[in-house]
């Protein structure tokens, strides 16, 4: 199973080109702007990108970030542009997570037992910088919910200790009461094979919910009920894996909470999470046709989890179900 996890990423072969690590789908789920702000960095007119990521939405700062940090060819202009400005706290972001992700390429998703001496330092190094570059961006603008969504992942990686990590999961709803990336980062933080537990990830996903009242956070419930499934599988209780998805009491919980579903506008740029998880959970429940119209709802908008867990990599496959 967890060599699959890192089959989201494919070789660049144009020959023009080194051979590089290129996601095989859109992180920025299809972000329309994508693009321009890729060309604001490459041709380094910083001052339009700052000032365009400032005036955008919550939700496009987060899928810039993943359209932009996360994508390792990115990486040299970030690097060029946060050099040359390292007194910008949208460089100082991007910058981490493009170096977060570069610490999580050179993990690997082997278990930590099987990661080797050399990976394992680079992959702490790699996130060190990304501590030291939000923390920067946090000392110069304490304002962006995204920084605190993205030091949530670098703790977890780095062992931080659970209160140091919620502080930032605070700061960041404190800001956006509904930020999904935090709210993802942190039930991710409590998941059993980074030290928490299910019931952890589960009270977290229903306590969230309740306290904000947002259907984009159905998600979480989502998460949750993803992750355990995936849990009994890593641990090899094949019974419990076998009957997960076909109890009556989960089929009617999760039919209820789609019953209940409303698209909101707050943060609807992020809406394909929701349909890509709920349509993972009719499909591994048997309604498979279900699972085949919400897919359509969000076409060419595939999240690399929990599809990845099935070794789907792309948004081709997704639409052979």
């Amino acid at each position: 199973m967890l060599n699959r996890l890192m089959n989201m990423f494919r070789k660049n072969e144009d020959d023009n080109q080194p051979l590089q690590q290129v996601p095989a789908i859109d992180l920025s789920l299809g972000y329309e702007r994508l693009d321009e702000f890729k060309q604001y960095l490459i041709k380094k007119d910083y001052a339009t990108f700052c000032r365009e990521y400032e005036a955008i939405t919550w939700d496009a700062k987060t899928l810039l970030n993943e359209g932009i940090g996360l994508d390792e060819r990115m990486s040299p202009a970030i690097e060029k542009w946060v050099a040359e400005q390292p007194g910008s706290y949208i460089a100082r972001l991007f910058a981490a997570v493009s170096a977060t992700c570069l610490a999580w390429i050179a993990r690997t998703a082997a278990r930590g037992a099987a990661v080797s001496d050399e990976r394992a330092e680079t992959f702490l190094s790699l996130l060190e910088k990304a501590h030291g570059h939000l923390t920067e961006a946090d000392r110069l603008n304490p304002d962006d919910a995204e920084i605190c969504a993205r030091m949530i992942r670098v703790c977890m990686g780095l062992g931080i200790d659970r209160e140091v990590t919620e502080s930032y999961f605070d700061a960041a709803i404190q800001l956006v009461p509904n930020h999904l990336m935090a709210h993802l980062m942190m039930i991710n933080f409590l998941n059993p094979k980074w030290g928490g537990s299910l019931e952890e990830m589960q009270n977290f996903a229903m306590m969230r919910i309740q306290e904000t009242g947002s259907s984009l956070l159905i998600t979480l419930r989502l998460f949750a009920i993803a992750e355990e499934w995936l849990y009994y599988d890593l641990n090899d209780e094949k019974e419990k894996k076998k009957a997960f998805f076909q109890t009556t009491e989960l089929k009617e919980e999760v039919m209820a909470l789609y019953a209940a579903y409303t698209e909101e506008e707050d943060g609807r740029l992020l809406v394909p999470y929701v349909y890509n998880y709920f349509a993972f959970v009719f499909y591994m429940s048997g309604q498979k046709e279900l699972a085949r119209e919400l897919i359509k709802k969000v076409p060419g908008k595939m999240t690399v989890y929990p599809w990845a867990y099935l070794g789907i990599s792309s948004n081709k496959d997704l639409q052979k179900l």
